[in-house]
C-alpha cells in the first residue's frame, strides 16, 4: 500500500483543548482505519509543535477522504507527502 508522511499542526481551535490530544488522536486513528488505512507510526515534533504521522492507505482516494474528515474538525492544519521506501526509489532510478 502507498505510504504517506503527514505533518499536522494544531490550529488555535485545537490548542484550546490541547489536553484532549490523545482523544483526538484516537478519533483520527479510527478515521484512518475506516478508510482502509493504518497508522504505522506517530511522533510529536517538540521544536515545531507538530505531529508527524506515517500511514498507509489502499489508494489516494482513501487518503483524501481521511484528510478531509480530519480537516473538517478544524483542530489541525495538514501537509501530506507520498513517500517511497528508499530501496523502491533506488530500483526505480536504476532501471
Amino acid at each position: 500500500m502507498p505510504v504517506y508522511a503527514s505533518f499536522l499542526k494544531l490550529t488555535s481551535e485545537g490548542n484550546k483543548d490541547i489536553a484532549k490530544s490523545r482523544e483526538r488522536f484516537e478519533l483520527g486513528k479510527k478515521n484512518v482505519e475506516r478508510q482502509g488505512g493504518k497508522i504505522l507510526s506517530a511522533y510529536y515534533i517538540v521544536s515545531r509543535g507538530e505531529y508527524l504521522i506515517i500511514s498507509e492507505f489502499p489508494d489516494e482516494a482513501a487518503r483524501v477522504k481521511s484528510m478531509v474528515n480530519t480537516l473538517e474538525r478544524g483542530t489541525v492544519s495538514y501537509e501530506v507527502f507520498k513517500v517511497l521506501p528508499v530501496e523502491e526509489f533506488f530500483d526505480i532510478v536504476e532501471k
